[in-house]
């Protein structure tokens, strides 16, 4: 009987210190992701699971080989006995092809990989992926904002590191135009390559006077209108960001649908809207309001005059925060002058936010949280210049 109660003992204290074990290990693997990958659009660190082995078995996969020796040492640290199964990412069997070229003239990021998946996010042609693994017919991209997603095979071209540095030293252009198209033939009655999208950029072979012949990141050549066309250094040396240049181009934008997830002139949620604004100037803003908002100077704003915005500054809404519950930025809109706004909700349209006005927006000025200005603010304050991302950066 004393060894019957004695063996009951020694399984129950196992027991207990394996919970205590696992429960430790679950609190530095949240320590470490809000440590390294606080927000899981742009960074990934995700522990699957900790088994009740002894060793415990460590599943999940990261891209940041930082926070995974972080995890590991803090484990050690503790006393903790475990087995590595934690995935570094990129995929060995990618076989070396960890980059990818967007080679349509806009790409669809899903939540998950499959087809029926949310719309996350979306891509231009020409612009440059990161690739970390395959699950079917389905890439893990991280676009050049950051932002993670899903992305179809027939949506981009598979580099290694060297032909993307190839692809990268090509003289290359960019579409200057809103839809236009890539023909067979210097002839506009000749069959359609593909769509083209004002930011879509191409490779540029040989200019024949009306007509200049591309090539796509996927190999297809094709044949452009010349003035449709800007060689990628000249237009990158001519983004000189001002308010009059943000609106003219967001105004370009006007009557086009709302999509969720769309950051292209074929549709735009709220700021995809203002993302794509400030990208066609020479400006990368964040995926996301909720992103956007935390970027540029900060402007002190009294609601009922408006007095101290200007045109182009950036309005986020949402609800502030409280007491009992964290500040929640839910939208975005542009500030035109004059008291209104232009913002991407149904379509994208202009709203006033002065009481009176016509097309006043209450709900706008009920859930205003803050304004933030980033003209002027290039290279500070987490506003980045296009012509400093690795996709538009000279090469000799």
């Amino acid at each position: 009987m004393c060894r019957f109660s004695l063996l009951l003992l020694l399984v129950s204290t196992f027991g207990c210190q394996q919970k205590y074990q696992l429960r430790l290990a679950k609190q530095i693997a949240e320590e470490t992701r809000l440590a390294y990958a606080p927000d899981k659009r742009v960074a990934l660190f995700r522990i699957d699971t900790l088994t009740k082995s002894k060793p415990m078995v460590v599943f999940g996969e990261t891209n940041l080989p930082e926070a995974k020796t972080a995890f590991f040492e803090k484990m050690r640290g503790a006393g903790l006995e475990f087995s590595d199964s934690l995935v570094l990412l990129p995929d060995s069997k990618l076989n070396g092809k960890t980059h990818g070229v967007v080679s349509v003239s806009v790409c669809n990021f899903r939540s998950e990989p499959r087809h029926s998946a949310e719309l996350a996010t979306q891509a231009l042609m020409g612009s440059s992926l990161r690739v970390w693994k395959q699950q079917g017919d389905f890439f893990l991209v991280q676009s050049p904002d950051g932002y993670f997603g899903w992305l179809d095979d027939g949506g981009l071209q598979l580099m290694t590191d060297p032909e993307h540095e190839r692809w990268l030293r090509n003289r290359r252009g960019i579409c200057l135009q809103d839809f236009v198209f890539a023909y067979e033939n210097a002839d506009e009655s000749s069959g359609k390559v593909t769509d083209l999208l004002a930011g879509n950029i191409v490779q540029l072979l040989e200019n024949q006077g009306a007509f200049t012949k591309i090539m796509l990141p996927d190999g297809r050549i094709g044949f452009v209108k010349s003035n449709q066309l800007m060689p990628l250094p000249d237009w990158v040396n001519s983004r000189q960001p001002n308010a009059q240049q943000l609106l003219n181009t967001a105004k370009e934008m006007m009557g086009r649908p709302y999509l969720w997830g769309g950051t292209s002139g074929k549709g735009m949620d709220c700021s995809g809207f203002t993302k794509m604004a400030y990208y066609l100037n020479g400006i990368q803003l964040p995926r996301d309001a909720s992103q956007q908002v935390h970027v540029g100077e900060l402007v002190d704003t009294d609601t009922a005059t408006w007095k101290n915005l200007q045109p182009g500054d950036l309005l986020f809404f949402g609800r502030k925060a409280t007491p009992e519950k964290k500040e929640r930025i839910t939208h975005v809109a542009m500030y035109l002058g004059e008291g209104k706004i232009i913002h991407a909700s149904d379509r994208i349209k202009v709203e006033s936010i002065v009481r009176g006005g016509p097309g006043f927006a209450e709900d706008r000025v009920a859930s205003f949280v803050r304004c933030k200005r980033i003209i002027g603010q290039a290279g500070k304050n987490g506003v980045v210049r296009v012509s400093d991302l690795p996709d538009f950066k000279l090469r000799p």
